[in-house]
């Protein structure tokens, strides 16, 4: 049985990979596999990608303290402790070796297997498939003609992130969408950025003193890159 390796990889390592692992280019496929999973990790915390925070020391910072976001680990939250290291040790097997160009070991075979692993780290951020910080940030959206200004931008975050589910009930929104004259572009994009996400729980509908009513009750959330955005964009117009 022929198993293809684009069933395994995050479609950031295909976008920014597969086409230097396809020509042979190994140890710089599996140095962007890793610096990628970086740049998603700053984003969702919402870090600049300029600051000089990298390596064990940005999971380290990042995972597990008050600043911490949760991953998202399939295997049960009781791993979230071991989660962390596995960040940890990744960057400090793989990525030491490979920024300081030694990176001559690494053939296909090691190759694939980082490509891999560096999208089961993408998976456990939940990392958007697209970089916001590659695609020009704010003005890269406006540029690409996404949305026509920030105003838009904002207004869009503004009225996702109030948005909330009963029974996880979506036609209500998705008329306002189109009659606030936004997108299905639009709306895929900040999703696809990873600036909102989609959050869910069982709730009990009944009333005091009815029968237990239980199903799902969903909202959305400004991420904090989303969150930061937002604030970016709300000073800009106050200035």
């Amino acid at each position: 049985m022929k198993i293809e390796l684009d069933t395994f990889l995050h479609p950031r390592i295909l976008k920014k990979c597969i086409s230097l692992y396809e020509n042979g280019f190994f140890p710089d496929a599996a140095f962007n596999a890793i610096k990628q999973v970086e740049l998603a990790f700053k984003e969702k915390v919402g870090v600049e990608d300029e600051e000089k925070l990298f390596g064990a020391r940005l999971y380290e910072k990042y995972l597990g303290s008050g600043k911490s976001i949760k991953l998202n680990v399939p295997l049960g939250d009781n791993l979230q402790k071991e989660a962390k290291e596995v960040f940890k040790s990744v960057s400090s097997y793989y990525r030491n070796y490979l920024a300081h160009k030694e990176g001559s070991k690494v053939d296909r075979i090691i190759c694939t297997r980082i490509l891999i692993i560096a999208s089961e780290l993408l998976f456990l951020i939940k990392a958007s498939s697209i970089s916001y910080t590659e695609i020009g940030g704010i003005e890269g959206l406006i540029k690409q003609g996404i949305f026509e200004n920030k105003l838009q931008l904002s207004n869009l975050l503004s009225f996702l992130s109030s948005q909330v589910f009963p029974h996880e009930a979506f036609d209500g929104m998705f008329e306002d969408l189109i009659r606030e004259d936004y997108t299905k572009t639009q709306y895929e994009a900040v999703f696809n950025l990873g600036l909102i996400e989609y959050h869910s729980e069982i709730k009990d509908y009944s009333h005091p003193g009815e029968p237990e009513d239980w199903d799902d009750f969903g909202w959305i959330e400004l991420t904090p890159q989303g969150r930061k955005i937002l604030t970016q964009i709300q000073n800009y117009s106050t200035d």
